[in-house]
C-alpha cells in the first residue's frame, strides 16, 4: 500500500536516508542500541559467570582482573560502534514506524555499517600506536591490519546482525505504542 505523499494528497516513498530529529527517531534509536547493549552484557555476563569459576573474579591474570577484561570487552571496546549506530539511527536513518520493514532493515545495516567503521577510526589510532611499539615492520603492519580490519568486522558483522533483528523489534513496538 502506497504511502501518502508530503502533502498528503498521493502515494509517496520514505526515503532511505531521513535526516532530522524528533522523539519518535531516537526512541527508536535507543531501544535498538540499547537492546545490542543489553545481548552483549548478559551473553558477557554468563562468561564472566562461567571463567569466575575457574579463576578468581577480581584476581589479576595475565596484567588484569576478570572484571576489569568483562568492563573493556563488552563496553568499552564496542564503545564507537554503539554511539555511531546511535547517532546514525537518531539522526540520519531513523527507525519508525511509517517506513516499510525493508527500508528498517535496510536502515539498521547502515547504522551497523556506521558502527563498524567508528570501530576501524579507533582502531587506526590504537593500530599505530601498538605497531609503533612492536619494534618490528612486520609485527606492527600486522597489528595494525587486525585493529583496523579484522577486529572491527569480528564486533561489528554480529553487532550488526543483533541491531537488524532490534530495529525490528522496535519498529513493531513503535507501530504498536505511537507517541
Amino acid at each position: 500500500m502506497p504511502l501518502p505523499g508530503p502533502s498528503g494528497s498521493g502515494p509517496g516513498r520514505v526515503p532511505v536516508v531521513a535526516p532530522g530529529v524528533s522523539t519518535l527517531a531516537t526512541t527508536g534509536a535507543a531501544i535498538t542500541v540499547v537492546s545490542v547493549v543489553l545481548v552483549e552484557f548478559l551473553a558477557g555476563l554468563v562468561g564472566l559467570l562461567g571463567t569466575s569459576t575457574i579463576v578468581r573474579p577480581f584476581r589479576s591474570h595475565g596484567g588484569t582482573s576478570l572484571v576489569e577484561a568483562f568492563v573493556q570487552t563488552v563496553f568499552v571496546a564496542r564503545f564507537p560502534y554503539h554511539l555511531a549506530a546511535f547517532l546514525v539511527l537518531a539522526f540520519l536513518v531513523p527507525v519508525v514506524p511509517r517506513a516499510p520493514l525493508p527500508v528498517v532493515l535496510l536502515r539498521a545495516v547502515l547504522a551497523g555499517a556506521a558502527g563498524t567503521v567508528a570501530l576501524a577510526l579507533v582502531g587506526i589510532a590504537t593500530g599505530a600506536y601498538e605497531a609503533a611499539r612492536q619494534g618490528s615492520l612486520g609485527l606492527g603492519l600486522g597489528r595494525l591490519l587486525v585493529d583496523v580490519v579484522t577486529t572491527p568486522l569480528q564486533l561489528g558483522l554480529p553487532m550488526t546482525l543483533m541491531l537488524v533483528g532490534s530495529a525490528t523489534a522496535a519498529w513493531l513496538w513503535l507501530g504498536r505504542h505511537p507517541r
